[in-house]
């Protein structure tokens, strides 16, 4: 399975296209990276909100992201969206007419969930122990998340990003004492709420992910071997950082010598060639955020968000494909032969399954066929795609049909087809010949199944996979409200624009998002 993933930040987003790695569940092996200097920070009216100049920077981010994941084939980029657009008031109308002008919709995360995804992306590069403590610095917002061997246990974001911090304080290209220790003050008033949540302690091992922290990293081991006479300090720098240490005075010794320079002398400073302009600030906010928590010595990790992203992706493909049974693993072949977004799919066939089950359990007639054929269907829905985007729902229904799923009878694989025919456009009508050629149970069983998998198929419109189901109540007059959690905007408009035949067949539906 290949995967492509993007995460679009305050200064850059980043692509990274990659592959499971056989045998190693949540490896991957990277097949191809870009990155894309898209600046959205520079591009913020008074209100915060993104500029066209913006919207058409990302645009074009996205679509290059695009054509490189296709190139590889791999069908959809699936894009985080981090600090730029999560403050931006109008960050989900861009995100929306990033889809209509790209194909590929950027799902605004929050700061905590940006948070674990980092530290899964960390665990996989560097050892971590039993106690953990992750600082992450972006261009808008540093994440702290404090964590064992299992994953992340406490995750925190705080507005105090390079970018933004850069521009609160520093007016001069070689910024001043007091401009630094403003600075420096700022973020040791910030954290007292929360310095006890992230304290070091004597075994807590302490990871930096970022930009930043990688620049710092090649700078202090240029002056190392300068220091030492070695060969260390040439311009070329280390081939990787990942794994470095240094301690807390050196990251402080380097704040001060290049808090001196001009943006052209720190551009030739190794590893700070692509961030003269802010990392003065990044440094001094690394610098007393570790200094407040009692760090004395960190550690640099190359995996960070979209690392983090991959491994997530692939382990829940993995872990599904391994539950599933004979008949469903031929449907997963079918779907991957037919070049179907594998992780929509097993999504959408997720959150149909929940949703049949969460009315079984409110007395709606439900059984084990059911079950299974809204499994498929929900697999198999977008499976049309590969003739044309045009009626992709009435190609799905063909290909289904003829494609041989192993361990259906052929009245299954009919039933399947029509429920996936039904996913979109129109319900089920009596002027369409193949659905009244079924029996009458039959044919209910595909309204009602169609009617589930259209709700299941707007929660992930967006294709993020962020959708997660709560309590679905059935209240005295027969409507339901179901609490979804996760879900991006654009989710719960999709799944509120398909409720048209669930409404005709259960009763009207309101979505709760809290």
């Amino acid at each position: 399975m290949r995967v492509a993933v993007a995460d679009v930040g305050t200064n850059s987003s980043h692509l990274l296209i990659a592959e499971a790695a056989q045998g190693d569940a949540g490896g991957f092996r990277v097949l191809d990276a870009l990155k894309d200097r898209t600046r959205l920070g520079e591009c913020l009216d008074g209100a915060g909100n993104l500029s066209p100049e913006g919207e058409d920077r990302l645009a074009s981010a996205l679509t290059r992201f695009r054509e490189l994941a296709s190139a590889a084939g791999v069908a959809e980029v699936h894009v985080y969206a981090t600090s730029a657009l999560r403050e931006a008031p109008n960050g989900a109308e861009v995100a929306g007419r990033m889809l209509a002008r790209t194909g590929v919709y950027p799902a605004i995360i929050s700061g905590e969930r940006e948070g674990e995804l980092t530290y899964l992306g960390a665990a996989h590069a560097v050892e971590l122990g039993e106690d953990n403590v992750l600082l992450d610095l972006g261009g808008g917002s540093l994440e702290f998340v404090r964590g064992d061997g299992q994953g992340p246990r406490d995750v925190l974001s705080l507005p105090l990003g390079g970018i933004r911090m850069t521009r609160a304080f520093f007016r001069a290209d070689v910024p001043g004492r007091k401009e630094v220790q403003a600075l420096t003050d700022a973020v040791r008033a910030a954290l007292p709420p929360y310095a006890e949540r992230f304290r070091v302690r004597p075994d807590t091992r302490v990871v930096l992910s970022s930009g930043t922290a990688e620049a710092a990293a090649e700078a202090i081991a240029a002056r190392r071997g300068a220091g030492s006479g070695s060969g260390a300090g040439s311009d070329d720098g280390p081939d990787s950082v990942n794994g470095v240490s240094f301690t807390v005075a050196e990251l402080g010794a380097l704040l001060e010598h290049v808090r001196g320079l001009k943006a052209a002398a720190r551009a030739r400073v190794p590893g700070l060639e692509r961030r003269s302009e802010t990392v003065v600030a990044g440094l001094a906010t690394l610098h007393a955020a570790l200094t407040v928590l009692g760090a004395s010595e960190v550690t640099v990790s190359e995996g960070a968000l979209r690392e983090g992203m991959l491994i997530e992706e692939l382990s829940r493909f993995q872990a599904y494909r391994s539950a599933l049974s004979a008949r469903q693993r031929s449907v997963l072949g079918t779907a991957e032969r037919f070049g179907a977004n594998l992780s929509h799919s097993r999504q959408v066939a997720a959150l149909s399954r929940g949703l049949l089950d969460a009315l079984h359990a409110a007395g709606e007639p439900a059984d084990h066929e059911d079950r299974s054929l809204l499994t498929a269907a929900g697999a198999l829905h977008e499976v049309g795609q590969i003739v044309a985007q045009s009626a992709h729902h009435k190609h799905s229904a063909y290909l289904i049909r003829h494609a041989e799923l192993r361990g259906f009878s052929p009245r299954e694989i009919e039933l399947t087809a029509q429920v996936a025919r039904y996913h979109r456009k129109s319900p089920p009508k009596p002027s369409h010949a193949e659905f009244m050629a079924l029996s009458a149970p039959d044919r209910a069983r595909v309204t009602r199944l169609a009617a589930v998998l259209r709700v299941a198929d707007g929660l992930d419109r967006s294709h993020a996979g962020g959708a997660r189901l709560g309590a679905l109540r059935r209240a005295a007059d027969g409507s339901w409200e179901l609490t979804v959690s996760g879900a991006t905007p654009l989710d719960l408009a999709g799944a509120r624009d398909k409720a048209d035949l669930w409404a005709r067949v259960f009763g009207p539906l309101t979505l709760r998002a809290p």
